[in-house]
């Protein structure tokens, strides 16, 4: 009869601090083996002595989290020994017993999949185990089509295949990224590669990319490479060779807490549909959220005088609840639609149409205020009504920027926003030093 003993790995995952379990799988003397579970938790949360996972009086969903952990680890235990009473004890190796862990986590025809070539099927594979349903899932989604319409674009038969793809076949990629746009007229007629997009067609006409949105689209292309690598399925990767291209960034600009409030009290009676996402842009300013979170909470997410939720960008790494207080202007917001029959807190529409419901309410609310921001086209500086180039990202700006105008640690911020520590995003708010700079000396004057 088989045995399994667990123990924490000594080593830290990067960005976080969960450890992975391991599993020691003991059938005879001369028979034991060492595995990893593929499961991870904080070292606080494990129970050595007893070997399991500790769940404390905590947040309800950090609760959840535990316990749900805890049954994936009694299940695999399950899972690995039941497969070794199916199997003679000869057979059973170190190697068997990974493909058994895998098998638990990602189903036997997966690796039947994988050992087939199908590149896309593969991808397929990739999103449905590690990312999480949402926007994030939607990104991958248009990943795929890209990759299948540059297919098509590299004609004489080109398949993309694992094991094939070099460093050049990315520089080659990114220039179909950069160029996709030329083949579409003024009126969004395809004039070139009609062929690509009859196959793969999209409901808006591509448009030109700037080299922050393509260094997003490769870097999503390396983070599926990196999986098929970590898991055995090639041992090729091209971006060990590829230079993903640099991001460049302008100092954030955001409404202030003035323009916020007049933004608040302006009457949109006229527009009862744009007075609804007035409101929840304005809260969403309130709290700093991302966009894709605020759109999956709920009324649960709301405790006592704060939101709490953990964000979707960092549950795996770190899985900490984010605790935002309402201020009275968030906590008016909600006693409006607290009555509402539904699961979401608001009435959310789709992010291109609050997109656009953003710009035209700053625009009539009279909020032009000029901001300098940078062309991702040409990544040379530009002036604009801020009205013109307001996005739902914004109101986490919005959040972020005023308050770091007032106080000055980062962490403290960044523990209401979801940042991790050292986080570069979260440094470009340091720019704003020296706006703050020239508005004290100008007091001299």
């Amino acid at each position: 009869m088989a045995t399994i003993r667990m123990n924490l790995s000594s080593k830290q995952q990067k960005g976080n601090e969960k450890h992975e379990i391991l599993l020691r799988i003991s059938l005879a003397r001369n028979k034991v083996f060492r595995a990893k579970s593929n499961l991870y938790v904080h070292s606080k949360y494990w129970d050595t002595k007893k070997e399991k996972i500790i769940v404390p009086r905590i947040h309800v969903k950090e609760q959840g989290e535990l316990i749900t952990l805890q049954k994936q680890l009694d299940d695999l235990c399950t899972f690995i020994l039941d497969k070794t009473i199916k199997v003679s004890i000869e057979k059973i190796s170190k190697s068997w017993v990974e493909s058994i862990v895998h098998e638990f986590h990602f189903g036997s025809s997966e690796i039947e999949k994988s050992s087939e070539g199908d590149f896309f099927e593969i991808v397929q594979i990739f999103i449905s185990s590690r990312v999480k349903p949402g926007n994030r899932a939607a990104q991958f989604g248009t990943l795929i089509r890209l990759l299948k319409r540059y297919e098509l674009y590299r004609g004489k038969g080109f398949m993309l295949n694992l094991d094939n793809i070099t460093d050049m076949d990315l520089v080659y990629f990114e220039s179909f990224l950069r160029a996709e746009h030329t083949f579409f007229d003024k009126n969004g007629v395809c004039i070139k590669y009609k062929n690509i997009y009859q196959k793969y067609p999209e409901a808006r006409k591509p448009k030109a990319r700037g080299t922050n949105g393509i260094h997003y689209i490769m870097k999503r292309f390396r983070t599926f490479y990196n999986w098929a690598v970590t898991t055995g399925r090639t041992t090729n990767n091209p971006f060990n060779k590829y230079k993903l291209p640099t991001c460049v960034y302008g100092t954030p600009f955001f409404i202030t807490t003035a323009e916020r409030n007049k933004l608040f009290e302006y009457d949109f009676s006229d527009d009862p549909l744009l007075a609804i996402q007035r409101d929840i842009f304005v809260f969403q300013s309130c709290i700093g959220i991302r966009t894709g979170d605020f759109y999956q909470l709920t009324k649960n997410n709301v405790v006592g005088n704060s939101i709490e939720y953990i964000p979707s960008k960092t549950i795996d790494e770190s899985g900490k609840t984010v605790s935002v207080p309402l201020i009275s202007q968030a906590q008016k917001i909600l006693v409006r639609y607290k009555d509402v029959d539904r699961d979401s807190l608001f009435p959310f529409i789709s992010i291109q149409h609050y997109n656009k419901a953003i710009k035209k309410m700053l625009k009539k609310a009279g909020i032009s205020r000029i901001v300098t921001v940078i062309n991702p086209i040409t990544r040379q500086n530009e002036q604009h009504p801020i009205y013109e180039v307001a996005t739902s990202y914004m109101a986490r700006r919005n959040f972020i920027g005023n308050l770091y105008k007032e106080v000055k640690d980062a962490n403290l911020i960044g523990s209401m926003t979801g940042h991790t520590e050292g986080s570069k995003a979260f440094s470009r708010y340091r720019a704003i030093d020296e706006e703050i700079k020239r508005s004290v000396v100008s007091q001299l004057e």
